[in-house]
C-alpha cells in the first residue's frame, strides 16, 4: 500500500518546488521476502536506521554481484542490535532490493517506509550481468511500458513469487517489433533480479501531478 502523507511547496520569482511524502506497507512472511524502499528517507536509506521491532534473527541479504552480504537484526540487551561488521552500512534505497528473511516461527509482520517520492529524471544505474533492482518510484505497473527501462537484447528479468522463481521475462531485442515475451509487472515495493546484457542506464522521468 502507498499513501500520500503530506504535501510542501515553496516558491520564489516564479521557480517553485514540490516535495511529496509518501508511505509504503509491505508485509513479510515466512518465505523469503525480496522487497524494495522507493522513498527517499533523508538519512541514507540504511537498513539499520530503517527496520525497526524485527523478530529476532531475521536477516537481511543484498546481492554484491557475486554473492550475498547479510546483516541480521537480533533483539538483544537492553536494546535490540544489529550483526557486526561492514555490512551494517547496507542500504536500501530506491532503485535497489533487498531479500528479507524472518525466522518461520514468528507470525507475518508489517513495515512502514516514510519518505519523499523522488521526481524529475532518475538515474539507476545497471551493470552487465544479474543483479537486484527496483524502479525508483512507488507506482504498479510494465517495467518499460511505465517505468521507461530501456531493454538490450535478452535482457532478462526474474521476478520472486514466494517460493520460487518467475519462468524469464526475456526481452526479444530482434523480434518485429521488439517487445517482451512477457512484460515484468512491477508492484510497489517490490524488487527483482535482472540479468543484463550491457551496461546502461535506467531512466525514468516522473513527476507528482
Amino acid at each position: 500500500m502507498i499513501g500520500v502523507a503530506g504535501i510542501a511547496s515553496s516558491s520564489a520569482q516564479n521557480v517553485y518546488s514540490v516535495n511529496v511524502v509518501g508511505y509504503i506497507n509491505l508485509t513479510l512472511t515466512n518465505t523469503f521476502n525480496l522487497i524494495a524502499n522507493q522513498l527517499e528517507n533523508g538519512n541514507g536509506n540504511l537498513v539499520t536506521n530503517m527496520f525497526t521491532g524485527l523478530p529476532n534473527q531475521t536477516v537481511f541479504y543484498k546481492f554484491n554481484g557475486a554473492t550475498y552480504d547479510s546483516l541480521t537484526y537480533i533483539t538483544g540487551t537492553p536494546v535490540p542490535t544489529w550483526s557486526a561488521g561492514p555490512n551494517r552500512l547496507m542500504t536500501l534505497a530506491p532503485g535497489e532490493g533487498v531479500f528479507v528473511k524472518k525466522p518461520t516461527t514468528a507470525p507475518s509482520i508489517s513495515v512502514t517506509f516514510v519518505g519523499e517520492v523522488l521526481q524529475g529524471d532518475l538515474v539507476n544505474p545497471v551493470a552487465v550481468g544479474f543483479d537486484m533492482y527496483s524502479a525508483m518510484v512507488p507506482q504498479e505497473g510494465g517495467i518499460t511500458t511505465v517505468h521507461a527501462y530501456t531493454a538490450s537484447n535478452q535482457d532478462t528479468v526474474y521476478e520472486w513469487l514466494g517460493t520460487g522463481w518467475s519462468t524469464a521475462r526475456v526481452w526479444l531485442g530482434t523480434a518485429v517489433p521488439p517487445r517482451w515475451n512477457v512484460e515484468p509487472i512491477l508492484q510497489v515495493g517490490e524488487a527483482v533480479f535482472i540479468n543484463s546484457r550491457a551496461q546502461k542506464n535506467w531512466t525514468r522521468t516522473f513527476t507528482v501531478n
